[in-house]
């Protein structure tokens, strides 16, 4: 006789596993929100406007929901991309640098006319994603060649990213007539075209949304997937069942980099008309933070970066209307994660249940033995 637990109330462990893990995401995003709150009431000269403002302020206009849709675009990307690298156990962080170097590698392509509409921006989203590519692809190499740490090569590899990066936008395609340290104009062709007429919301959107569906289907519904996992989990024994391991780790990095660069193609030619940045955009860094929120799991991420680019607009609305100054917002971001990182937080609690629930169902096995 076959014995349905979930008939019976009793979990399996991984079942209780995931549930913990919502209810440690649920209680970190309220302490942090109550923590918020607090803070506003201590420095706000009008605390019940301010925590208005924090909840609901990048709902109160049209403006306000672009600019949160627009800053949610490119976390899509990097939540994604950091995804990949951390679901095959490396601590890769050059997703921040494989923003960077898809922005301005794609910036060069973007500048060059004559290229017809459509062709023009697939060109320069493969200059983009090939870049992203190779910043993050070299971290995997290195380690599974040399034994180099990943966390240390790809932390270096910013760097070298960022002034080689400046270095070609300021001494070989910039514009003397822009007024400051900005690159030619791109051309027409290159640009994405507006998603919602009146907005500055761009069909990157649509990019953004593939890419993390893409993501998901790769990690969970594939078995190049099934080896990512397995790795993460176990590196040792993945080896041992004949998986190729190098193989698969400098594979994910290469292509969470090419999300990754791609996710700046997207972010600079969907928003603006030049390439003007003067340093890291830190879209690399809020996608660590996003998969730790998202359990290393792209389905999570659109929501993960909606939160985030929530969190991001109520900030911009505090500064304008307010006094709270925008340090707020960076508070809860690090209470959040703290709380999620941490494995002992709610452990004790989640290892009564698992015990009871594994007593119950030792119990209900021993009285269909009996039976």
């Amino acid at each position: 006789m076959k014995i349905k637990f979930k008939q019976n109330n009793v979990l399996t462990s991984q079942e209780i596993s995931k549930r913990f893990s919502i209810l440690r995401t649920a209680l970190a995003l309220l302490l942090a929100m109550g923590i918020a709150i607090l803070l506003i009431f201590l420095v706000s000269n009008n605390a019940g406007r301010d925590i208005r403002s924090l909840l609901l302020g990048p709902l109160t206009s049209t403006n306000r929901i672009s600019q949160m849709i627009n800053k949610w675009i490119p976390l899509l990307f990097t939540g994604t991309a950091v995804c990949l690298f951390f679901s095959v156990g490396q601590i890769n962080l050059a997703a921040e640098g494989a923003f960077f170097a898809g922005a301005f590698t794609s910036t060069l392509v973007a500048i060059i006319g004559g290229i017809p509409p459509g062709l023009h921006f697939i060109l320069c989203a493969l200059a983009g994603g090939l870049a992203g590519a190779i910043v993050c692809g070299l971290p995997g190499i290195m380690y599974t060649k040399f034994n180099v740490l990943t966390v240390v090569s790809s932390l270096m590899i910013n760097y070298v990213v960022l002034y080689l990066g400046l270095f070609i936008i300021t001494n070989v395609v910039r514009d003397p007539a822009a007024g400051y340290e900005a690159s030619y104009r791109f051309k027409n062709t290159a640009r994405l075209a507006e998603l919602i007429p009146g907005t500055n919301v761009h069909t990157g959107l649509i990019i953004g949304v593939l890419v993390v569906v893409f993501g998901y289907l790769l990690l969970y519904k594939s078995t190049f997937g099934l080896q990512i996992r397995t790795i993460g989990a176990n590196a040792a024994f993945a080896r041992y069942s004949g998986m190729p391991v190098a193989k698969v780790i400098v594979l994910s990095q290469l292509l969470g980099g090419f999300i990754a660069g791609l996710g700046g193609t997207t972010e600079v030619l969907g928003l603006y008309n030049r390439f003007g940045y003067t340093g890291l955009t830190n879209h690399g860094w809020d996608g660590i933070m996003l998969a730790v929120l998202a359990r290393n799991n792209p389905k999570y991420i659109p929501l993960a970066a909606l939160f985030l680019a929530y969190l991001r607009t109520s900030a911009d609305v505090l500064n304008l209307t307010s006094n709270v100054p925008s340090e707020v917002i960076n508070i809860i971001q690090a209470i959040i994660i703290s709380f999620i990182a941490a494995e002992r937080f709610l452990a004790g609690w989640e290892y009564r249940t698992i015990v009871k629930n594994t007593e119950k169902a030792m119990s209900l096995k021993e009285g269909v033995a009996n039976e």
